[in-house]
């Protein structure tokens, strides 16, 4: 498509403009050789190649302007409707050479002979040939005439009617009106009596302009102004025609980005000329009276003026308030033509406003959601599309309880596409437009994991997920709330779905089990049973809300406690099987120790000794300050899981990914023994095999995502990398703390991390930038944020190659806080 675009816009300067008529005549054999090849592919060129077709049409030569007549026919019979081209060419009325005006009206005579008068919008056309009734030059004045007794032949005594209200001088009417008397007395009328192109309901004011009005408001010109970024692109993306869609079928997002642009282009001159547009808009949209296609027209002139450059002046967004209630009532319509209209307005206006259609967005969305169960489907998916495109373009957080409360309908089909709408608004809103409503979303997501319809629940966990890639901690509250079968039946969405979200944690966890994949282990795989158990359990089974952190704390910590709470009630200890709790410990190459490193914060780390072949009780008991589950919860002692709850929360974090490419890819950035790619950064080098791996055996364990034992202290220690990836779980969680003074702890902790070379984890890179976005949005002293951005610097100097993804967000963040002051 790119090449293309270059050889039309060569063909167009290069060769039609050529001042060798020769070489221009070639150029225009060329545009019509891509016509008859491209079809209505050509259509998105068309914008292209017309104004130097129209200079054509004043060419000196005779042959060239009659080929470059003959290929403006073949677009409108080839690539485009003759409406569409001629809303392009109608500046060539106003053109500065002579012959070219002249051969504008000599081309509308040949589209009228060829396609008749059913095929344009005259009445947007005669005022601009009345203009030329007065042109200086005699030649254009004759065929400005002739195209008037033309019009006549096909339209008939409404052309005479139409133009008694122009203003014009009586002499002129009258030779013009002894023309018209002449063709119908010679008995050449051709009069159509389907034909309302000329009706006065075509006028969006409901009278047809006047020769001063459409000077100075109704401009059309052949090029599109560049005030509003609409581009061709949007154009561009398909080439078929909205009308195309005018049935009662569905319609889709593509299908109304299409139709965006398929409006003639209004050039506004002046807040004035737009106060009189709109209101004049407002006064057809607000009474239902007026014939449904006015109300049709009367739309499609809203993009026509933003297209123009409407919304360049300041008093649009005052007049665009004023439409609201008039938008409203047209997606109320009983007509489907006129609620598609209005759903693809609305879609268009907040495609090119974005978050500036805030208000018209909160106020028409309870009118879309209106639509959605209608049993017309062009209106319902038309007011599904236009939600989709108000919801990808305005994030707008006011827009979050209207969802919401929809997701509470009678209706079954409004509570399904409620919940799509969320999944689709947490993919793609900021988490810093959600905070405001994240109480209102847990329980929505919560009503709809136990919606009484099975679609609606599919979509509610879909949403669950979304939302707990937003707060986690949050997301996690929720999740304990729920009965075991909804948790299961969570945990079994995120097991069939590619997310590699991991599943509820503790709030310590959810800073290391996820972040903290680091560690020396061997990309050998061991052939033993035990090593192929552990592949099995990663393949099999995401793992449970409890497997990923409970932690052994001592009666003093506190804020153990107050982590614990907020644990699944599937992290308390196993349940009683002792066969599978001790299965794992007669595999090959294990490490002897029977020790579990249990880790806290910081610099509370608790070891709690548990003997494999002590025989547990099937009633739960208390032990210190460790919990045990009841004994069938989630059936973990049957996958060897019963003791996550002790392990480092960086080795369960092991357990939560998917196989395949992803786990191969997480893992590759986790095994540094002998990883090619160590080689390639030698700032991983530190991480050094140490004494602990003295054979292949204790390698291939530690290879093991799941071993339990494999990341047991042998020396009864906290080996060097684990205290490496606790640390950096501290700093994340430090960064991530709504208390400006832990956070400026976080800073500085992460500047040392970084200057001494030490590199993240992909998992740990995707939590850091969702923490440095959100501090963006943050409030915060100049002093903090200085310290943030000499962070920020660090931070791209050393990881710039896996930053790719989020510089659009960063480089976003950074320009607007280049335009505010700290």
């Amino acid at each position: 498509q790119g090449m293309l675009d270059r050889m039309v816009d060569g063909l167009a300067t290069g060769w039609v403009n050529a001042s060798n008529f020769k070489v221009a005549l070639f150029g225009i054999e060329i545009f019509s050789a891509l016509v008859s090849r491209l079809q209505d592919r050509f259509k998105s060129q068309i914008g292209t190649a017309l104004p130097s077709l129209i200079d054509r049409l004043g060419d000196a030569k005779d042959q060239v302007r009659e080929q470059d007549q003959s290929l403006l026919l073949k677009i409108m019979e080839q690539a485009a409707t003759p409406q569409y081209v001629w809303e392009r060419i109608l500046g060539g009325f106003k053109h500065k050479n002579f012959r070219s005006r002249e051969g504008v009206c000599l081309c509308l005579i040949a589209t009228l002979n060829s396609h008749g008068a059913h095929s344009l919008t005259l009445s947007k056309i005669v005022p601009h040939i009345c203009n030329l009734l007065g042109d200086p030059n005699s030649q254009v004045r004759d065929a400005a005439i002739n195209s008037l007794v033309e019009i006549y032949r096909h339209v008939g005594e409404r052309v005479r009617t139409d133009l008694h209200k122009k203003g014009l001088p009586q002499s002129r009417l009258n030779v013009i009106f002894a023309k018209f008397d002449d063709v119908q007395k010679s008995g050449n009328m051709i009069l159509s009596s389907t034909d309302k192109n000329f009706d006065d309901e075509d006028s969006v004011d409901g009278n047809r302009p006047s020769s001063a009005s459409s000077a100075s408001s109704k401009v059309l010109t052949s090029r599109r102004p560049v005030g509003v970024a609409t581009g061709r692109r949007l154009a561009g993306v398909g080439s078929k025609s909205t009308s195309v869609n005018t049935a009662a079928g569905a319609v889709d997002e593509d299908d109304f980005i299409r139709g965006f642009e398929e409006v003639p282009i209004v050039q506004i001159y002046s807040n004035r000329d737009l106060e009189e547009s709109i209101n004049k808009i407002r006064e057809i949209l607000s009474d239902d009276k007026h014939d449904w296609e006015q109300r049709v027209t009367a739309l499609k002139k809203i993009r026509s003026l933003i297209m123009g450059g409407a919304a360049e002046y300041e008093s649009f967004f005052q007049h665009l308030r004023l439409l609201d209630g008039a938008l409203k009532l047209s997606a109320k319509d009983l007509r489907s033509q006129v609620v598609r209209e209005a759903c693809l307005t609305l879609g268009y206006l907040s495609s090119v406003l974005g978050n500036r259609f805030d208000h018209g967005a909160e106020s028409i969305m309870p009118t879309l959601f209106n639509l959605v169960p209608n049993s017309a489907k062009i209106m319902a998916t038309s007011g599904v599309a236009t939600i989709r495109l108000i919801i990808r373009n305005t994030h707008f957080p006011r827009l979050i309880p209207i969802i919401s409360s929809n997701c509470a309908s009678k209706s079954v089909a409004v509570r399904r596409r409620s919940f799509e709408f969320l999944d689709r608004l947490l993919q793609e809103w900021q988490t810093h437009s959600l905070e405001k409503h994240v109480g209102l979303l847990a329980e929505t997501i919560k009503k709809g994991i136990h919606d009484a319809d099975s679609e609606a629940r599919v979509e509610a966990r879909k949403v669950y997920w979304d939302f707990h890639g937003h707060f986690s901690r949050e997301a996690d509250i929720l999740f304990n709330s729920l009965e075991p079968s909804y948790q299961k039946a969570l945990q079994s969405h995120l097991k069939n779905s590619d997310s590699i979200v991991s599943l509820p944690q503790s709030d310590r966890s959810s800073s290391s089990s996820q972040e903290s994949l680091n560690r020396p282990l061997s990309t050998k795989r061991s052939p033993t049973g035990g090593s192929s158990v552990s592949r099995g359990r990663v393949r099999s089974r995401r793992q449970s809300a409890g497997s990923t952190t409970s932690i052994a704390s001592t009666p003093a910590d506190t804020r153990g406690r107050s982590r614990a709470k907020v644990v699944s009630q599937s992290q308390r200890s196993r349940s009683a099987n002792p066969a599978g709790a001790g299965s794992r410990s007669s595999s090959p190459g294990k490490l002897l120790g029977s020790t579990y490193s249990g880790m806290s914060t910081g610099a509370q780390r608790v070891a709690v000794v548990q003997p494999s072949s002590e025989k547990r009780s099937k009633i739960p008991r208390s032990q210190g300050c460790s919990r045990e589950a009841s004994p069938n919860r989630l059936g973990l002692d049957r996958y060897g899981l019963g003791q996550a709850g002790r392990l480092p929360a960086s080795v369960n974090a092991m357990r939560v990914l998917n196989t395949s490419t992803e786990v191969e890819a997480a893992v590759a950035d986790a095994l540094l023994l002998g990883d090619s790619r160590s080689k390639k950064k030698p700032v991983r080098r530190r991480y050094e095999p140490y004494g602990m791996y003295s054979d292949d055996d204790a390698n291939s364990d530690a290879s093991s995502a799941c071993s339990e034992r494999s990341y047991g202290s042998r020396n009864g220690g906290i080996p060097h990398y684990l205290r490496q990836t606790e640390d950096v779980a501290e700093v994340l969680n430090h960064c991530a703390s709504s208390n400006w003074s832990e956070r400026k702890e976080g800073l500085v902790g992460l500047q040392n991390l970084l200057k001494s070379q030490r590199t993240l984890s992909r998992v740990e890179l995707k939590r850091l930038c969702e923490i440095f976005t959100r501090m963006f949005a943050d409030p915060h002293s100049k002093r903090v944020f200085s310290m943030f951005l000499e962070t920020l610097v660090d931070f791209i100097i050393i990881h710039k190659e896996d930053l790719q993804d989020w510089l659009f967000v960063l480089l976003t963040q950074l320009l607007k806080k280049m335009g505010a002051d700290l």
